[in-house]
């Protein structure tokens, strides 16, 4: 994704709450993702959880990135990245992965807002990056995703007693939709016989707030120390402005080695890119950040 391509996404971000990225996945990883989420959904026995959110034929695998080395790709991919982190900044964090296999029968999934939870004063400035990647083609008929553009901006919350007019995100397979985490949202009813609708959902948070799935508990340490550093970083293994986060004053990487702790180390620079040398300083002597571990 080249410069003006990236200021074109986020303006309609800004603007309408989403952007679809089209052509965004490449064939290969299309079929890759494809296979591994039917493999996660037979070795798991995946079935609906019956419930409004989660839905009632709906199969829902979550912690992608502890299932298969294939899933570690979508996080860091130059179509998504880039935009997560501009709207929230380089520390921001991963905040969960999971598919999302709509079947026929399905029904509207309640309209929410992802960054909900959070309860800050609305409208506010972004918490959070939400990606929908389509891995099959998005339709109105088989559950494409349904928004109300621009109410990222209202000053309020859907009230689910009500219904609100709403514009389905009819996408084909490949494509990317993105949008801003307080953008009013819901899986769409699949009205099909037989046409099951897949998507991952990739979530992205600001780097100060908690994460909607556990990375630290949910990925064996053994599985994380094979995830490249950006994606480390992304899951937690950092320091969020050079300080936010640490362990005795270190990196959250040094609990998968001192020679990983340096690679994810992000003390230093990101301390002085907040704060003079003098200030930076005053964070070291205090806290130690940035200094070389010990024996």
């Amino acid at each position: 994704m080249n410069a003006s391509q990236l200021d074109r996404h986020l303006a309609a971000i800004d603007d309408q709450g989403f952007t679809i990225v089209e052509n965004a996945i490449e064939p290969a990883l299309l079929d890759e993702i494809r296979s591994e989420v039917r493999r996660t959904e037979e070795e798991r026995g995946s079935a609906p959880r019956g419930n409004p959110a989660e839905g009632y034929a709906t199969l829902r695998n979550y912690n992608l990135l502890a299932k298969g080395a294939a899933f570690q790709k979508l996080p860091v991919h130059e179509s998504v990245l880039p935009i997560a982190e501009r709207m929230l900044d380089e520390g921001c964090l991963l905040s969960g992965m999971t598919s999302m296999h709509i079947g026929p029968g399905e029904k509207l999934q309640p309209l929410h807002a992802d960054d909900g939870m959070m309860g800050l004063p609305r409208p506010h400035v972004p918490l959070m990056c939400v990606t929908m990647w389509a891995f099959t083609d998005f339709t109105e008929d088989n559950g494409a995703t349904r928004y109300v553009p621009g109410s990222h901006k209202f000053d309020h919350a859907p009230d689910y007693s009500k219904e609100y007019e709403t514009l389905p995100a009819e996408m084909p397979a490949g494509s990317i939709l993105i949008f801003d985490g307080s953008l009013w949202h819901g899986g769409g009813a699949n009205c099909t016989e037989s046409d099951w609708r897949l998507g991952v959902h990739v979530q992205f948070c600001a780097g100060w707030a908690r994460t909607q799935q556990n990375a630290y508990l949910g990925i064996p340490p053994e599985v994380a120390r094979t995830f490249p550093d950006r994606l480390l970083e992304l899951c937690g293994y950092s320091l969020y402005k050079g300080i936010m986060g640490h362990i005795d004053g270190t990196s959250p990487g040094a609990i998968l080695g001192e020679e990983r702790m340096a690679e994810t180390a992000y003390a230093s620079r990101r301390m002085e890119s907040m704060a003079d040398e003098a200030g930076a300083q005053t964070l070291r002597e205090k806290f130690g950040v940035g200094d070389e571990p010990g024996p």
